[in-house]
């Protein structure tokens, strides 16, 4: 049974399977889904590239396919058969060739060329180099990228030589720095980024900025060749400043153009901020860029700017819009942008013009690849003649393709409807949510278990989004949808310190996280419980990394739990911080005070602080090379909650960074955290293990 049972799963995964029978979703399904990303439309705008994603169920891992899509014809076609990791898929300008960068399975990423008429394929890079932000020569002849050139490591003393056949331990690693690590990668070896162009029909590579300073992309081409445009840190100061989590890049960047055929670098930009992704306008007049003048707060909106083509009569594009600015590309006629932004938890994609007036494009939410949870995001490309390709999906929906053509929208693909097909998932609502502290709306939204009955009570599971300034949405969540699966209704919610709602209600939680976003959760709940289909005295919680700070902060706060489970805390903000890959930025940008400084304040915020008030039975999971939020935090919350003997158990996630990558470990986790609230169920005949009441 159990062969058959694994032959059927690997058949679905290659998108052959019709299941007749529905069922709610189970974690082996998790190796039936496909979806698709990364959509780059032909210049022409007839063809798009794309690729399909799909968890694999012999390597455990995610991997992806390279796919080509005859809009017209609704031609689907596979380029190569490779199944890796794929990323900067680019045409050429002609459109006769792409270029992409691609990782085998336990690989290295290299550059590689195809040519779309013979299908030959000329690998640009070596092994070793691991390019990355390409872009094409507009002539179509070279390609430039950025790629991180090491030095020699740091030594301190001299090491005994070992004799020959012996096998000696590995030599101390000397790290300086203030950004020495970086979570998914550990360790950062010494060494800067630099560009570098290339014959897009091979031969050398050739490096175009040197010294010790790191450059990013994205990089664009000028329209006659002779520069390039990218961002980079070149102050003399700049190894010591933050490093922005999200992008692994200083948080002060300048906007530089470069001359390819010597090298002379330009600053065009000369304000304070994190200045990236600029491109001139195709008529060649303007430079458009993202960013903000950093003032030292929490979040700051991320503007659309424009300048002359020197750098000249500087100014924002998107004041008018309170909203961050994700992704934009140039219109044909140089006098619009397509924008995408993420508005009350929705990712949507507008037309704006040069004076910051919006008409809405994409009528679809825009999904981006991460499934996990709905953590809003997504993708989208444009052509010369202004048609648009996104990600498109729903809370029912993995993301697809869609194509909007003079006004409408158009599905384009239909990957994931096979295993979907066979499939029951619970429904998603709106939840309308007024804060109890100051009566301020809190997005939120309700999942029913499958075969849902109105007249029933269901045990509900709060699931709390992390960043703390990041954002859920009305996307698909397979793990969200294995909780409703299992019996739970599952609620989740936007409360303040959330993203897309504009600045001030970002930085409600400015030097004050945790704070008030805990009376907009328990606001979340308490609504749920109003719609008659919630059992208040069958209440659990659980949160990864914010989410799992708040999930510790909730069980110091309330006893109207019965179990919790806090994934990735931190649980000293002086220890955490200090341990962290983002400790520069954290304490730069969310606490007014270094920990030495204000100790008092660092403590307030801690949940270790409300440790004495917990009896709500606890699980701690935690990735074993975590070091955004390192596994000595996950540890202190166990060990304190085990000398208080409040029923609580820990899991170390072998191999996981902060974000779990492999499938399994996914299926692991919230199987764990399931096991973990039936264990403290009422009816499961518990109520002797945890006698929470159902009010504060």
């Amino acid at each position: 049974m159990r062969t058959w049972l694994l032959a059927l799963v690997w058949v679905c995964a290659t998108g052959t399977c019709f299941a007749t029978a529905s069922h709610p979703l189970t974690p082996q399904d998790l190796f039936s889904l496909q979806w698709v990303s990364n959509p780059q439309i032909r210049p022409d705008g007839k063809v798009i590239a794309y690729l399909r994603e799909a968890n694999d169920i012999q390597s455990d891992e995610q991997l992806q396919s390279l796919w080509l899509l005859d809009i017209a014809t609704r031609t689907d076609t596979q380029v190569g058969s490779e199944r890796g990791t794929f990323s900067s898929v680019r045409w050429s300008p002609n459109g006769q060739r792409l270029a992409y960068i691609y990782s085998p399975v336990g690989g290295h990423a290299r550059l590689f060329v195809r040519s779309m008429r013979t299908g030959k394929i000329v690998a640009l890079t070596a092994e070793d180099e691991s390019p990355h932000d390409i872009a094409w020569s507009p002539d179509g002849g070279s390609i430039a990228f950025i790629r991180f050139v090491p030095e020699a490591a740091a030594k301190l003393g001299d090491a005994l030589v070992p004799p020959s056949g012996a096998h000696w331990a590995e030599p101390a690693k000397v790290l300086e720095g203030l950004n020495y690590q970086a979570d998914e990668i550990g360790d950062l070896g010494k060494g800067y980024s630099h560009v570098f162009v290339v014959p897009s029909g091979g031969g050398s590579a050739r490096q175009l900025t040197s010294g010790p300073f790191s450059d990013c992309g994205p990089l664009t081409w000028s329209a006659d060749g002779q520069d390039l445009l990218l961002s980079g840190a070149r102050s003399e100061d700049w190894e010591r400043q933050p490093v922005d989590p999200g992008r692994h890049q200083p948080t002060h960047l300048t906007i530089y153009r470069l001359r390819v055929a010597d090298g002379t670098l330009v600053p065009l930009t000369h304000l304070t901020g994190p200045y990236r992704a600029a491109s001139f306008s195709p008529d060649g007049s303007h430079i458009a860029f993202l960013g903000f003048e950093d003032r030292r707060r929490s979040v700051h909106n991320i503007r659309l700017n424009l300048m002359d083509k020197d750098g000249s009569n500087v100014r924002v594009v998107s004041g008018k819009l309170d909203r961050s600015i994700a992704a934009y590309r140039w219109t044909a006629d140089s006098r619009h942008f397509f924008v995408q932004y993420t508005d009350h938890g929705v990712t949507r994609i507008d037309r704006m013009s040069l004076d910051g007036r919006l008409k809405p494009v994409a009528d679809h939410v825009v999904a981006g690849a991460d499934i996990d949870l709905p953590y809003t995001s997504g993708e989208f490309s444009s052509a010369a003649n202004d048609v648009v390709v996104y990600t498109g999906g729903a809370t029912d929906r993995l993301p697809e393709l869609f194509v909007v053509r003079r006004g409408k929208a158009e599905a384009l693909t239909q990957v994931s409807q096979a295993a979907l097909a066979s499939v029951q998932l619970g429904q998603t609502r709106h939840l309308e949510v007024k804060s109890s502290f100051d009566g301020r709306p809190i997005d939120a939204w309700m999942i029913t278990p499958p075969n849902f009955e109105p007249a029933k009570k269901y045990p509900l599971i709060l699931e709390i989004h992390g960043g703390p300034y990041l954002n859920y949405g009305p996307q698909f969540s397979h793990g969200h949808q294995l909780w409703a699966a299992a019996g739970y209704v599952v609620v989740y919610s936007n409360p303040r310190g959330s993203t897309s709602y504009g600045e001030e209600f970002a930085n409600l939680i400015h030097n004050d996280y945790p704070s008030h976003d805990y009376d907009d959760l328990m606001s979340v709940v308490d609504t749920a419980i109003q719609t008659g289909n919630v059992d208040a005295n069958e209440l659990f919680v659980a949160g990864h990394s914010g989410g799992g700070v708040l999930t510790a902060w909730i069980v110091g706060k309330t006893h109207r739990f019965r179990a919790a489970a806090s994934q990735s805390p931190i649980i000293n903000w002086s220890s955490g911080m200090l341990a962290s890959d983002i400790a520069p930025y954290v304490t730069h940008y969310w606490f007014d005070k270094l920990p030495w400084e204000a100790p008092e304040t660092y403590w307030a915020h801690s949940p270790l602080s409300l440790v004495g008030n917990v009896s709500t039975p606890t699980l701690v999971v935690v990735g074993s090379v975590d070091v955004r939020t390192p596994g000595t935090e996950a540890r202190q919350l166990y060990q304190a909650l085990q000398i208080r003997n409040v029923p609580s158990a820990l899991i170390m996630i072998p191999g996981a960074y902060h974000s779990l990558t492999r499938p399994s470990q996914f299926a692991a986790r919230s199987n764990a955290i399931l096991a973990w609230f039936e264990r403290y169920r009422l009816d499961r005949g518990n109520v002797g293990a945890h006698s929470a009441p159902a009010s504060q």
